[in-house]
C-alpha cells in the first residue's frame, strides 16, 4: 500500500466516478483503475462494488476512508512542518468553531496572532460542535472550540471563557425596567431562537419544564446577529450567549434582565491533539491562548 494508492482511492470516492476522478489527477482511467485494483489485492478486499454507478463503496472501502484521509493528511503535514524550518513558522492554522466563537472571541485573538506570525495562512470553518472532535483526530483541524469537554483519547482541552445565557428583550419592553423575572412570567412571552439544537438549548427547555412554563419559540433563526435584531425590532424575547450580545446591551440596544431561578454557565474550551503532534504554527497560537486564558483548568486524556 502507498500512499498514491490511496491518494486514488481517496479521488474516487470523492467524485463517485473512475474517469472523473482519472481527470483530476491527470491519469488514464485505466492506471487508475490499476492502482484501485492493486490496493484492493494488497487489502484482500473489494473497496468499490463494480455492479453499481458512481463508484459506490464496499463496507471494506467505507473502513479504509477515514484511515486514507489521515494517512494523506499527515504526508501534507510532515511537509509542511518540514518547510517551516526554512520559512520561519510559516504554514497554515485551522480552527473549527461555531459562530458565536468566530464572531465574538476569536477575532482578538487571531489579529494578535497574526500581527506576531503574518507569515501563516489562517483558516477558521464553521462546524457543528459534534464533529469538531473527529475533524481534529483525522487532522483536518489544529483547535477546536467547544462548550464541552470530549471524550475522545487523544484530545486535550483547556478552558479559554466562561459565558452565561442571559435574557435580553428590547428596551421598550415591560420586562426592560425590572429587576427581575421569572419563569411563570416567561411562559407567557413568545420568544426567537437559534434553529441550532445545542446542548444549552436543552438546558433552556428543561429548565422551563422543571418550572411547568412553556417556552413559546415562534421564530427560529440561522444566525445570533439576525436573532438580536429581531428581538430589537420586537418579534420576542431571546435567551442568548452574554458574549453574542455584550455588544448590544453596551449600546443599549437590547437589555439584559435576570431571571429568577436561571443560571446556566457555558465554559468554552479550546480543544487539540496532543502538543507533540501539532505543527510549529499551532503550538505558537497555543501559547498564545495559553498566556490570555484564566488559570489553568485543562484535563488531558491519553490513549
Amino acid at each position: 500500500m502507498d500512499l498514491g494508492q490511496l491518494e486514488a482511492f481517496l479521488h474516487v470516492a470523492r467524485e463517485k466516478s473512475f474517469s472523473r476522478a482519472a481527470d483530476k489527477l491527470f491519469r488514464t482511467q485505466p492506471a487508475l483503475s490499476i492502482a484501485i485494483k492493486k490496493l484492493e489485492e494488497e487489502l484482500g478486499e473489494a473497496l468499490f462494488d463494480r455492479s453499481a454507478k458512481g463508484g459506490t463503496l464496499t463496507d471494506a472501502g467505507r473502513t479504509l476512508l477515514s484511515y486514507a484521509q489521515r494517512m494523506v493528511n499527515l504526508r501534507a503535514e510532515a511537509f509542511e512542518a518540514v518547510g517551516e524550518f526554512r520559512r520561519m513558522l510559516g504554514g497554515r492554522l485551522s480552527i473549527g468553531a461555531n459562530e458565536s466563537t468566530s464572531l465574538y472571541l476569536l477575532p482578538p485573538l487571531l489579529l494578535h496572532y497574526r500581527s506576531a506570525f503574518p507569515q501563516i495562512k489562517i483558516t477558521v470553518e464553521r462546524h457543528l460542535s459534534e464533529r469538531i472532535p473527529g475533524e481534529l483526530l483525522e487532522r483536518n483541524l489544529d483547535f477546536g472550540f467547544l462548550s464541552y469537554d470530549p471524550p475522545q483519547s487523544g484530545l486535550e482541552s483547556l478552558a479559554v471563557h466562561q459565558d452565561e445565557l442571559v435574557l435580553v428583550v428590547p428596551p421598550d419592553h415591560p420586562f426592560a425596567r425590572r429587576d427581575q423575572v421569572t419563569l411563570k412570567e416567561l411562559g407567557k412571552e413568545t420568544f426567537v431562537a437559534h434553529n441550532a439544537r445545542t446542548p444549552a438549548r436543552t438546558r433552556i427547555l428543561e429548565l422551563f419544564a422543571k418550572a411547568h412554563a412553556p417556552l413559546n419559540i415562534t421564530m427560529e433563526l440561522a444566525t445570533l446577529e439576525t436573532i438580536k435584531e429581531f428581538v430589537r425590532l420586537g418579534a420576542g424575547l431571546a435567551i442568548l450567549p452574554r458574549l453574542s450580545v455584550q455588544d448590544a446591551l453596551d449600546a443599549r440596544t437590547l437589555v439584559e434582565v435576570p431571571v429568577k431561578g436561571m443560571h446556566i454557565e457555558k465554559t468554552l474550551r479550546m480543544v487539540y491533539r496532543r502538543e507533540d503532534s501539532l505543527s510549529h504554527a499551532a503550538k505558537a497560537f497555543l501559547s498564545l491562548v495559553r498566556e490570555g486564558s484564566p488559570p489553568p483548568e485543562t484535563k488531558a486524556k491519553r490513549r
